[in-house]
C-alpha cells in the first residue's frame, strides 16, 4: 500500500490516498511510511497502541494517527485493557478503529 499526497497536504508532507497495490516497507521508519503501515493495519482490523508498537514497529502510534486524522481519515479511539508481550497489563490503552476518509 502506498499513500499519495494531494496539493492540500504537500506542505505538511502528509499522505491522503491509499493505493493497495503497493507493498509497505516495515524496515522504513520514516513518519510517512509509519502512517502507511498504520492505515494498512487499520484497513484489516482495529489496532491497539501495543500492537502497533510490537507487531509493526511504530513507536509513536498516537502521533501518526493524529496526522492521519488531520488529513481526513476518520479514526475512533476506544480505551481497552491489554497486556504487552512481556505480560504487563495496562489499563486504558488506545485502540484505533478506522471509520473512513473524508477527502475533498
Amino acid at each position: 500500500m502506498m499513500l499519495n499526497t494531494s496539493d492540500n497536504t504537500k506542505n505538511k508532507g502528509l499522505a491522503c490516498e491509499a493505493n493497495p497495490s503497493e507493498l509497505l516497507n516495515l524496515n522504513n521508519t520514516s513518519t510517512s511510511n509509519q502512517r502507511q503501515i498504520i492505515l494498512g493495519a487499520l484497513m484489516v482490523s482495529a489496532q491497539s497502541t501495543i500492537n502497533l508498537r510490537h507487531s509493526f514497529g511504530v513507536m509513536m502510534p498516537a502521533a501518526r494517527v493524529k496526522e492521519l486524522r488531520d488529513i481526513g481519515y476518520q479514526i475512533d479511539t476506544v480505551r481497552v485493557s491489554e497486556s504487552t508481550p512481556d505480560g504487563i497489563k495496562h489499563k486504558a490503552i488506545a485502540k484505533y478503529v478506522l471509520r473512513g476518509a473524508n477527502h475533498d
